[in-house]
């Protein structure tokens, strides 16, 4: 049987391991996700991009914010929160604003994926609008995660001699465990489920009502659609995979919090939290290799623009080689 201490060691193991490992691939995947969609002719013609590539930047921010914070307090025992009121605060509004945004953002895509199964005239269908909805959707969740810098704050542990970064027992933390079951863990993959399957209801059936003879006119660009829906749809699936688990431990710890706990317990409880958060990370990491395998236009796409640069940047240095050399004869002829 493991004394609390191999506990802990082995968690800081598995954070040392995995957590680089996790912002590295992640951000990888978040700057090649922005790539593709800014530079690929079939996929930004789609107002969907834009939700997709902030919601990228967004995954991103929450991974070398966040994840790394985490990181150094597990790892390195160094948390500057607990030292510090103000950054106790920004960071908990960080984790609350930082995990809703880039789901919103999948959110609106999923939504612009319903509209344009509807109708691909519709102005909610447009790169204005698209970036209107970016803008405002940021300032909607900066003004919900007030409450974070407001409840958030140092407390002194039971044992009274460590400093945590933490919300005090009490009303808001009931709020906050129904909040994050309600909000993080039902509405926003609820909400994107159904419109990503009234979308395919709505694609399958615009197919059926095509006479033959158009099809194939239409195939190419609901190609396109399909692709982009599909990618929103397995990203939906792995984002309540990894999201629930944690969800429901939030949710567990605030209809408990009045309970009188052991230490053992305690210590139980936050060790699963922070084994949780690593499937939180794994979440915002994975968007780019779900992308990658669900999507052969992306693939593809993804490919054409490895090739066009890797071609670009050839003949750069190529020519640059010739310049160089034919600079260096030319000296070379004069001085002699």
């Amino acid at each position: 049987m493991w004394t609390t201490t191999e506990f802990v060691l082995f968690q800081k193991q598995i954070f040392t391991i995995l957590i680089p490992i996790i912002i590295i691939v992640g951000n990888l995947g978040s700057i090649l996700n922005v790539i593709v969609f800014s530079l690929s002719k079939k996929l930004r013609s789609s107002p969907c991009s834009l939700y997709l590539i902030f919601a990228s930047i967004g995954f991103s921010l929450y991974l070398n914010i966040v994840a790394l914070l985490r990181f150094l307090q597990i790892v390195f025992n160094i948390d500057p929160s607990s030292t510090w009121s103000w950054i106790c605060k920004l960071r908990f509004f960080a984790v609350g604003f930082f995990l809703m945004l880039p789901r919103s953002y999948m959110l609106l895509a999923a939504i612009d994926r319903y509209i344009m199964s509807i109708s691909n005239q519709h102005r909610f269908l447009s790169h204005r609008v698209a970036l209107k909805m970016i803008l405002l959707t940021c300032l909607f969740w900066m003004i919900i995660c007030i409450h974070n810098i407001i409840y958030y704050d140092i407390q002194i542990s039971l044992n009274g001699t460590n400093r945590i970064c933490s919300n005090s027992p009490g009303p808001y933390s009931t709020f906050l465990s129904f909040y994050s079951i309600l909000i993080n863990g039902l509405s926003m993959p609820l909400l994107m489920t159904i419109f990503g399957l009234l979308t395919v209801r709505n694609l399958k059936r615009y197919r059926n009502q095509i006479h033959n003879s158009l099809i194939i006119i239409l195939e190419r660009r609901k190609k396109q659609e399909w692709s982009i829906l599909r990618m929103l749809l397995v990203q939906l699936i792995v984002n309540v995979i990894l999201s629930l688990p944690i969800t429901i431990y939030l949710f567990y710890s605030g209809l408990t919090q009045y309970f009188v706990k052991s230490l053992i317990r305690s210590f139980i409880e936050n060790y699963i939290y922070n084994i949780l958060t690593i499937l939180q990370y794994l979440n915002a990491a994975s968007s780019f290799y779900v992308y990658s395998l669900t999507s052969h236009i992306f693939r593809k796409e993804l490919y054409s623009i490895v090739v066009y640069y890797s071609n670009k940047l050839k003949e750069y240095f190529i020519n640059y080689s010739t310049a160089l050399f034919t600079y260096m004869a030319i000296t070379f002829t004069t001085l002699f």
